[in-house]
């Protein structure tokens, strides 16, 4: 039988099929199982793929978390790092930026105006010092190094990556499920505050950051699907 009426590549699979003795039921037979294994294979790699993403969006966290704590430092100022559970997003910004009223409400002016926020924060700090030369000539120093060192990132939000959400937050400030904006001070003598965030990827993964007041370093782990429950988190987000 002619196979002219076959395009090539097929004509060429044929010939090759002829020549090794494999009959079509058994390519079929071949091709099928190949099927079944890739499509077995498929929720496995889409399972790593949110695995990776939400151990790379932990990572990022920590290093911004370990920037803020060495900037205040170096700086001798309180650095923050905020976290707003509900558009998925942290940033660095300095606490004399914060604001909160009475009844909890958040903002951070380095969000709206940095240059104009800086420009008062110098001037508060040129005031009220003006009865120490030196030491209102130190503040404005560290001023200056705080624009120059990380002017560039302050109040600029990161967002997490899709399928990684804040699902809880525990801070001195507020603890539980449900918080939309908080955020974790860093003090210049090497401090910080007992902080934990709990991220988690649409397959229930769960990573927890935490801060430790007394040093101020950031950890980092995955929970056993035994903490997760304790938690009261679902481990399976989503099919």
């Amino acid at each position: 039988m002619s196979n002219k009426w076959l395009p090539n590549p097929f004509g060429k699979l044929m010939r090759i099929i002829r020549s090794q003795g494999f009959t079509l039921i058994e390519v079929v037979i071949v091709i099928f199982i190949i099927t079944m294994m890739t499509t077995m294979a498929v929720p496995s790699l889409k399972t790593f793929a949110e695995g990776t993403k939400l151990r790379t969006a932990a990572r990022s966290i920590r290093s911004l978390l370990e920037f803020a704590r060495s900037s205040a430092i170096s700086e001798r100022t309180e650095y923050v790092v905020l976290f707003d559970s509900t558009n998925r997003q942290y940033w660095l910004s300095l606490k004399a930026f914060l604001n909160e009223t009475q009844g909890g409400t958040l903002t951070d002016s380095s969000r709206t105006n940095l240059t104009e926020s800086l420009a008062n924060l110098a001037e508060q700090n040129s005031t009220s010092t003006s009865s120490n030369t030196s030491n209102s000539t130190s503040q404005s120093n560290n001023q200056n190094a705080v624009v120059t060192r990380t002017g560039g990132i302050l109040g600029m939000p990161k967002d997490l990556p899709i399928g990684v959400e804040i699902v809880m937050i525990n801070s001195p400030r507020s603890t539980g499920k449900n918080s939309s904006l908080e955020y974790v001070n860093f003090y210049p003598d090497s401090r910080g505050e007992d902080f934990e965030v709990y991220l988690q990827s649409s397959k229930g993964k769960v990573f927890l950051l935490s801060v430790s007041e007394a040093t101020a370093r950031t950890g980092i782990r995955e929970l056993t699907n035994d903490e997760i429950e304790q938690i009261g988190l679902t481990m399976e987000k989503s099919k």
